[in-house]
């Protein structure tokens, strides 16, 4: 870490903070082709090539890969995998191409349909002791948790995006996250990359777009460590959401339903209305979907849990569906159409 607390961007650290986080031995690059994941590339294989061993760990013995995800959106996607491939290329470093469905269908967010897209295909992709590295950095955390404050996210939320979770048989790294943005654009300025710009960066009609190119310069001009401030308040929310999972964790192995994943809805109806939103949001948690929002919980309690006896009633939430049969409230997955292409 530098005086500031951010992380310092080096090809060294950047594998040694990877190591302290998995023991895995093929690593796969989420690359866009777009500034970050090209810089996070770039650091891997410099590290790789230097050969330095942390923690008895060597990196000679490291598969170092790169995905790519085609959405099917923009007109410029066939060209980005021509990009992408070219870099790869030129690094020696094997490449991917992962093909999704990111069409918008009724009224989806195009954010949210293309991230569940993404992020389908990463599961479907990673097998057992394979990591996906992810460049987000510090700028796009306090991005997300702002985005959450405004949507009315709870502290799980707030807590922000993690440094380490799972993903299907393999495991999710982001090891940028604790990298300011600055450094980021400074890194690649001084190793003269040649990224892609993504034309719908700047259409500020995505939320996160009009956050960061209308929102956040105004809130760094007038709060220098805005950034810093809102991901240390991210990190206290994250952890009162814990101690608010363990007790969610114990309700749960009291009102588990007869069928497998399955909750009673009579032993449900049976707890407060606070610790029955905790481990309905918690069961789907565990069960790896979105956590619904406040209004969505509402309609959960009201639309589905308390529906007259005998009716089937279903609430749809992005992509998975809550159902009630009898005493039984269950949820059920959209499947995304995906295509790996090798």
């Amino acid at each position: 870490m530098d005086g500031n607390g951010d992380l310092v961007l080096t090809p060294e650290l950047t594998l040694q903070n990877i190591q302290k986080l998995t023991n895995a031995k093929v690593l796969w690059v989420a690359f866009s082709g777009g500034r970050d994941s090209h810089v996070l590339l770039d650091l891997l294989v410099r590290a790789l090539r230097a050969g330095s061993v942390h923690n008895n760990f060597n990196p000679t013995d490291i598969q170092l890969g790169a995905l790519h995800i085609h959405h099917g959106i923009s007109r410029f996607a066939d060209a980005w995998v021509q990009h992408c491939e070219s870099v790869c290329l030129q690094y020696a470093v094997p490449f991917k191409v992962l093909y999704v469905d990111g069409k918008v269908r009724g009224g989806q967010s195009p954010e949210a349909v293309a991230r569940e897209a993404r992020f389908s295909a990463f599961e479907q992709f990673l097998d057992q002791n394979q990591v996906l590295l992810l460049a987000h950095h510090a700028a796009d955390q306090a991005e997300t948790i702002l985005l959450r404050l405004f949507r009315g996210s709870g502290p799980l939320g707030l807590g922000g995006i993690r440094e380490k979770t799972s993903l299907g048989k393999g495991e999710l790294i982001r090891p940028l996250l604790a990298v300011s943005f600055d450094a980021i654009v400074e890194y690649a300025k001084h190793r003269k990359l040649n990224w892609i710009e993504d034309d719908s960066n700047t259409d500020i009609r995505f939320d996160r777009n009009f956050l960061r190119n209308e929102v956040m310069p105004l809130l760094n001009a007038r709060w220098p460590h805005a950034v810093r401030s809102t991901n240390r308040a991210g990190e206290l929310c994250f952890e009162a959401a814990v101690v608010g999972e363990s007790i969610a964790a114990q309700d749960l192995e009291t009102i588990k339903g007869l069928a497998a994943d399955a909750l009673s809805v009579s032993r449900l109806l049976a707890l407060d209305s606070i610790r029955r939103r905790g481990a309905i949001r918690y069961w789907l948690q565990r069960l790896g979907h979105a956590l619904p929002s406040r209004s969505h919980m509402e309609r959960i309690d009201r639309e589905v849990l308390m529906a007259k006896p005998g009716a089937k009633p279903r609430l749809k939430i992005g992509l998975y569906e809550i159902s009630r049969h009898k005493d039984e409230l269950k949820v059920s997955q959209q499947t995304v159409s995906v295509r790996l292409n090798f």
